[in-house]
């Protein structure tokens, strides 16, 4: 610590009446236009000194080589872990089996290596947070047994390096996938029912990987639900390819202006082409509209002549002044294999596809 002899000067930012530290003792408090001054004694040295603090640890030790300074934990230091009641309170979610089966183990394995505790009084020894999910460990308040931790979750079996998925995070996020709410809501909700929430990060990334797969598996289930047309229309003795749809769009905007920019409001637009061939009504086609993309932004607030769609990972397949238009996303559903021919009047949105 050092010190310089010095005059410093109240600037009007400091007569703030927000500053207490700037009204002196023996005068009145508000709003000063006036500069004071507080001058340093002059027994302040006016060089600058610095000095060295000793390490005060019964639990360390500082080895010095030179100017390198390394702590070191002492061989007899106090090492145990101080508990924290409010972290082991709340709600949490846990499968039921899996906590009878928790118990039952910990009371087993207590009989064994504690045969001379009479009672086995279990608290909390440790809890870890793995996304929505938690792994517990037991402890004996009579005796200091602590029990092996035990997950409170069901995993799926991925086969890749690391810990497998826990299914409660998966669902959590295959749920999101069709719900008006983002990460961040959830983490209110669950804060709001006393549930440690996850991090919005780990939601985010299992969330892009939930959405990948249901991609594949939407794709997977209209191509089986085109073929059981595709069957009809063969039975009926028309050609199997011509199949009659209809489009409904759904935008991620309440309103179509916006009062804040000219245009609409929205900047994704979800159409679904159902066939109207059979009574069940089959959603053979999907179209996405999408003028959003983080990286053409962010690179177009440096300074780059970006333009989006067109530039490397660019998640935008629309320019961002087009508007949204259902004509066009009935027209198209992204896959050039497939040639659609106009049917009906156009506010209908009615069309009849030529699937190859």
């Amino acid at each position: 610590m050092f010190t310089k002899g010095h005059t410093k000067k109240w600037s009007k930012k400091d007569n703030s009446p927000r500053n207490p530290g700037c009204f002196q003792a023996g005068k009145p408090s508000g709003r000063s236009r006036s500069q004071t001054s507080i001058q340093i004694p002059e027994s302040a040295s006016a060089s600058t000194s610095y000095v060295r603090q000793t390490l005060k640890s019964s639990d360390c030790k500082m080895e010095t080589t030179g100017n390198i300074c390394t702590l070191r934990p002492l061989d007899n230091a106090d090492l145990k872990r101080e508990e924290n009641k409010e972290l082991h309170s709340g709600m949490r979610w846990i499968d039921s089996q899996l906590n009878i089966s928790l118990i039952n183990t910990n009371i087993n394995k207590h009989q064994v290596d504690s045969p001379s505790c009479p009672k086995f009084i279990a608290d909390y020894y440790e809890q870890k947070k793995w996304g929505t999910c938690w792994q517990f460990t037991l402890k004996c308040i009579a005796c200091g047994f602590i029990g092996d931790r035990m997950k409170m979750y069901k995993e799926i079996a991925n086969g890749k390096p690391g810990p497998n998925p826990g299914q409660p995070n998966v669902a959590l996020a295959s749920a999101l996938q069709d719900c008006p709410i983002g990460n961040t809501t959830v983490q209110q909700l669950l804060a709001g029912i006393d549930t440690p929430p996850p991090c919005r990060s780990s939601m985010q990334r299992t969330s892009s990987k939930v959405a990948a797969e249901m991609v594949k598996l939407n794709k997977t289930d209209m191509a089986q639900k085109l073929e059981l047309v595709k069957e009809v229309n063969r039975r009926r003795g028309v050609p199997e390819n011509e199949i009659n749809i209809t489009v409904d769009a759904r935008y991620n905007s309440n309103t179509i202006v916006s009062k804040k920019k000219p245009g609409q409001n929205a900047t994704q637009v979800f159409a679904l082409g159902i066939e109207t061939i059979t009574d069940r009504k089959f959603i053979v086609a999907a179209v996405v509209q999408n003028k959003m993309c983080w990286r053409g932004a962010w690179l177009r607030g440096k300074g780059f002549p970006i333009e989006c769609p067109g530039h490397e990972e660019c998640t935008a397949n629309l320019y961002r002044a087009a508007a949204l238009s259902e004509y066009r996303a009935g027209k198209r559903d992204g896959k050039p294999d497939r040639t659609p021919e106009m049917s009906g009047t156009v506010c209908d949105h009615r069309w009849r596809w030529t699937f190859s």
